[in-house]
């Protein structure tokens, strides 16, 4: 049987790896983590494998990943997978036309919130570097016109955007 996968994507700071979370904990959906090699930013950051750029580059040569992206100075892959019941990745819009082509039955949500929201978040966490409006205004219009569904998650609890996207996709 075949399932569509749901790809939840957004700018940084939009609150897509806390929706997730709660899509994993409450609804049993299974997170494909995409490999990266960025820093983790702390402990609680599991969503996806943090690896160094020579182990990034080794999986690539192997054919590992199913794509790969460069964005703020960092590699991320998307391993090879099968579609299951329940899967849910996290990705940037500017992979998702790759992903389709592959699934194109994929439902692709977008998270995004006002910029100043987005900002406040970033600093919070300690990412300002990754605030750059010309970006992620391209990435927040872009990810609205390829999306199946679009929440501002400035308006709504995490866990609401979470239970509506189960309930209508699960």
């Amino acid at each position: 049987m075949n399932f569509n996968p749901i790809v939840i994507i957004g700018p940084s700071g939009a609150g897509k790896s806390s929706i997730v979370k709660v899509l994993c904990k409450k609804y049993d959906f299974l997170l494909i983590k995409t490999y990266t090699t960025r820093q983790q930013r702390d402990p609680s950051d599991t969503d996806h494998v943090f690896i160094s750029s020579d182990e990034f580059q080794a999986l690539v040569e192997k054919k590992y990943f199913f794509g790969t992206l460069d964005i703020f100075g960092s590699h991320y892959g998307l391993p090879n997978f099968e579609t299951i019941r329940n899967t849910v990745i996290l990705l940037r819009a500017p992979a998702v036309d790759e992903f389709l082509l592959k699934f194109p039955n994929a439902i692709i949500v977008e998270i995004d919130a006002p910029l100043d929201v987005l900002e406040e978040r970033l600093k919070h966490r300690g990412s300002t570097e990754r605030f750059i409006p010309e970006v992620l205004n391209k990435e927040i219009t872009w990810g609205r016109d390829i999306a199946t569904i679009t929440f501002d998650s400035s308006l709504q609890e995490t866990e609401a955007i979470a239970d509506t996207i189960a309930t209508r996709y699960k």
